[in-house]
């Protein structure tokens, strides 16, 4: 009789221990998918002119070298400034791991979200236009032509986090419709997302010091001032339109995310092609590792 209460005792701390066991298992495995680790990016393409096809980078040229940047580099998500329809198509046809979503501004100019099919889902989508009247199609203060931002939420699959992703290129000849994008984008992007964690890149036409980027500061951290290891890459990210070689001129594109956002790193992509070492667009890409 004793030694049956022995086997019996032996037995209920093997069952509790199996199942505290198989509890910290599964708590361990739940924690490995409570962040979103990925890569975000951002890039103006250059749009398809005439005027590079006579200087010798046509879009043709440098389709095929622009998109293996992108995969070697292997952006997850990317916002896409200024191509034209027909490098949509064929970004798609060359980007076989990913699609995209798009919306057109300017004259005929798109903004779009190139996303890895197997990590995300879209689960909304939208924009705003950069004007006093930001939820009908308008061109803005002293623009000429329409500028918006586009957005999208998005689910990462894995750990079922939702993210809201931001896209747009701001105005760039006159002053003041680049100094009132700013704050417009700000006040959107908190309606629309939020507490949901945002990512917010673009072309911005703008310097650091520019009341604009201050005032996306307020809400939003630029991953070029948080990164918690050193910067890689030039701190300058474009050259003048439509020059592919040479020196580069400032520092007007961004990745911004929600202070609930960690930022890893932080760079900007040199990549060059053919004997004349150029670049595949006017804008240098800049990415991102960032865990939500």
């Amino acid at each position: 009789m004793k030694t049956n209460k022995i086997f019996f005792s032996i037995f209920l701390i093997l069952f509790f221990i199996g199942c505290n066991s198989s509890e910290h298992i599964t708590n361990v495995e739940d924690n490995k998918k409570e962040t979103a680790k990925f890569k975000v990016a951002s890039y103006n393409i250059r749009c398809d002119v005439t005027s590079d096809i006579l200087s010798g980078n046509a879009w043709e040229i440098r389709k095929k070298p622009l998109v293996e940047l992108i995969v070697n580099c292997n952006f997850d998500i990317v916002g896409i400034q200024e191509p034209y329809q027909n490098q949509l198509d064929d970004l798609q046809d060359m980007l076989i791991n990913y699609n995209y979503i798009s919306a057109p501004y300017a004259t005929k100019s798109f903004l779009a979200i190139y996303y890895k099919k197997d990590l995300f889902d879209v689960l909304d989508k939208g924009m705003f236009w950069l004007s006093e009247t930001p939820d009908v199609p308008s061109i803005g203060w002293d623009a000429d032509e329409l500028r918006i931002v586009h957005w999208a939420k998005f689910k990462h699959k894995e750990s079922k986090k939702e993210f809201y992703f931001f896209n747009t290129h701001f105005y760039w000849r006159y002053q003041t419709a680049r100094k009132n994008s700013g704050p417009l984008t700000a006040r959107k992007i908190n309606d629309i997302a939020g507490n949901v964690p945002v990512i917010f890149v673009g072309d911005l036409n703008s310097r650091p010091s520019t009341t604009q980027i201050d005032r996306l500061k307020v809400d939003l951290n630029d991953t070029f001032d948080i990164t918690e290891t050193p910067r890689v890459g030039p701190d300058k990210t474009n050259l003048p339109g439509g020059v592919f070689v040479g020196p580069l001129s400032g520092r007007i594109d961004y990745i911004f995310v929600s202070k609930d956002i960690r930022v890893f790193d932080f760079t900007v992509h040199e990549d060059k092609y053919g004997e004349d070492n150029r670049y595949p667009s006017d804008h240098l890409p800049l990415s991102s590792n960032i865990e939500i």
